[in-house]
């Protein structure tokens, strides 16, 4: 029996890695626990700082599998994108917390991960979902967490807080 494209390893060069894990993660007929260590592996090159040429390609594989009807893959895919501490991330996370058709799982992981990136972008977003009495409570409540989480990351104390961290040895 021929190997399917998704059991087919990556040739070794990071050029080819990116490409490979991107095929795994979107896959549907990939078992789910594949696709996660593909999920994984994506998350290292979309963390990478300074970023390197796998960084970007990294964030746009991960988001690519937002198309997935599986909640709790795009609920992991959202909590990956905001542990990368990149800001490339925060379109797609706003896409998907935008979409009122998202599970509420999903909606609240990517608003707590735009609060996690500290994306100053987002808070007209996060505010406005915060403040809709039709928001499903989960996505309010979040949203609540991660205004004020990027309020105090930019806040002279949470700036001082960032410096101190970098000088403790």
């Amino acid at each position: 029996m021929a190997p399917s494209a998704v059991d087919v390893p990556p040739t070794g060069s990071k050029a080819s890695e990116i490409p490979h894990l991107r095929s795994v993660l979107v896959s549907e007929s990939a078992p789910l626990a594949k696709r996660f260590r593909a999920l994984f592996s994506l998350k290292h090159y979309a963390a990478l700082h300074p970023e390197t040429d796998e960084t970007i390609p990294a964030i746009e594989a991960i988001a690519a599998a937002f198309s997935s009807p599986s909640a709790l893959l795009k609920h992991e895919l959202a909590y990956c994108l905001g542990q990368s501490r990149n800001l490339e991330s925060s379109p797609y996370l706003k896409k998907v917390l935008e979409d009122k058709q998202e599970d509420s799982m999903c909606r609240h992981e990517a608003a707590e991960a735009l609060g996690a990136l500290g994306d100053v972008s987002s808070l007209p977003l996060l505010k406005e979902l915060r403040d809709d009495a039709q928001e499903p409570e989960v996505v309010r409540e979040t949203c609540n967490i991660a205004v004020d989480r990027i309020e105090w990351e930019h806040s002279n104390e949470g700036i001082a807080e960032k410096l101190k961290q970098r000088y403790v040895f």
